[in-house]
């Protein structure tokens, strides 16, 4: 577990970056997420899901992305467009190329709106034991989940997960956090 007693946020996400270098069992763990994201009630539910086009250090999405779009689910991945962050429908990763943050971007032109049948898979670097989440400082999530109303699941290795994160008045919390070891609810 990271401990983030007293250091700045800046800080916090320097030694997270660092030590996710040092995941152990990452492919296991990853296939243990990937199975308990599946296995979740609000997936299986939703028609749509937003979810984000995973970088090298974060819990692989490929695995994900591919096997929601097999299930016959909407896809919905993550394209910065000005200072706004908006979901694109993709039906493969042909439909992907890199774009703002040397990140894999759609470019589909078909916009996700949002409906009841909806749930998003979303980054970050840390969680806490009330679901709430640091991010990578840009704002991007935050802004868009303070705008739409939709189920909000964040996942990560259970190695960082705090007991306690600051929270700012635009920090929007989960609904909920999965990790190798599903729910927070479950002894680690």
């Amino acid at each position: 577990m990271v401990e983030v007693v007293d250091i700045s946020k800046d800080e916090i996400r320097k030694l997270v970056k660092e030590q996710r270098l040092k995941v152990k069992n990452k492919k296991e763990k990853e296939a243990l997420i990937l199975k308990n994201i599946l296995a979740n009630e609000k997936v299986q539910t939703s028609s749509n899901i937003l979810v984000y086009v995973s970088l090298d250090l974060e819990v692989d999405t490929y695995n994900l992305i591919n096997k929601l779009l097999e299930l016959g689910k909407n896809v919905y991945v993550p394209k910065v467009v000005a200072q706004d962050l908006k979901f694109y429908k993709i039906n493969s990763f042909q439909e992907l190329k890199k774009g703002k943050f040397n990140i894999l971007e759609p470019i589909s032109n078909t916009l996700y709106e949002n409906t009841k049948s909806s749930c998003i898979i979303v980054p970050g670097l840390l969680f806490d034991e009330n679901n709430n989440r640091l991010g990578y400082g840009g704002g991007y999530y935050d802004k868009f989940l303070s705008q739409e109303d939709i189920y909000k699941i964040g996942i990560c290795f259970s190695e960082f997960k705090v007991s306690n994160l600051e929270v700012l008045e635009h920090d929007i919390k989960m609904d909920e956090v999965i990790t190798e070891r599903n729910l927070w609810n479950l002894k680690d």
